[in-house]
């Protein structure tokens, strides 16, 4: 089954009743809303847009490349904070259709990956990243290209709540943003196309903690994996699955979880 990057569609969902033009209207504010996020903070972006995360980890965005490896040109993010990482991905368009109406998501779709580890820099085809998320039990890549496929609309008892605020950084900058909260568990995410990768905050009830966006620019953003480094990366040794297996010590995670 072909996977696919879906960033909103599926989130959070609650269980109370309501009909079905208010499952009909959540609908179309998920899908008007990850089109936007995908159109201005992924595809409009200029070479050298950043995003820090609380974490640590600082995401790059390189701009439409010629892979050295496939000759294909993608789309390129490099995550840095710890082993350095990009993913090349492409723009896909997904339909769906709910209620008779069909709305067409564009998604990310990760296609190579390169990472910097001890022994220098290594390629991951598509099929090798697909099998890096099934050893780490997931993708860890992050919350930005959550990895998934496109699932079964929700239903007139699973509704998510959906409001605009202004969301403040711990540097001073306020942004106009999206809140999508789980009226079941507390979850919340705090999203907007006004900045790069659109991703500002996710908090979780159940584990009391927070991950987010505290700091971002549109330009100056630099490569540390060079176009020569990736030319010249070495193909990924990918271990055998047998159920499920722990990755070696130093297999790299990529933020945000």
């Amino acid at each position: 089954m072909k996977k696919v990057v879906i960033l909103l569609a599926f989130l959070f969902f609650s269980g109370q009743a309501y009909s079905a033009d208010n499952c009909l209207k959540i609908e179309k504010k998920l899908w008007i809303l990850q089109n936007q996020i995908v159109d201005k903070s992924f595809r409009q972006l200029s070479p050298g847009a950043w995003a820090k995360y609380s974490s640590n980890i600082k995401a790059v965005y390189l701009g439409k490349q010629i892979s050295p490896k496939t000759g294909k040109k993608l789309y390129v993010i490099e995550y840095t904070g710890g082993p350095a990482g990009q993913i090349w991905y492409k723009l896909t368009p997904k339909d769906v259709t709910y209620q008779d109406k069909t709305f067409r998501y564009w998604t990310l779709e990760p296609m190579e990956a390169y990472l910097a580890m001890r022994g220098g820099v290594f390629y991951l085809s598509k099929t090798m990243i697909e099998t890096y998320m099934r050893m780490t039990g997931g993708n860890s890549w992050s919350r930005i290209l959550k990895e998934g496929s496109i699932l079964p609309s929700p239903d007139c008892r699973d509704i998510t709540e959906i409001k605009e605020t202004t969301y403040t950084f711990p540097t001073g900058k306020r942004v106009k943003a999206t809140v999508i909260r789980s009226k079941e568990n507390g979850a919340i995410v705090y999203c907007s196309p006004l900045v790069p990768f659109g991703m500002i905050n996710v908090k979780s009830s159940q584990e009391n903690n927070s991950n987010g966006l505290i700091d971002y620019g549109f330009s100056d953003g630099k490569a540390k994996i060079t176009k020569s480094m990736a030319a010249n990366a070495k193909l990924f040794p990918v271990l055998p699955l047998n159920g499920n297996i722990n990755p070696p010590d130093n297999f790299p995670k990529f933020p945000l979880k």
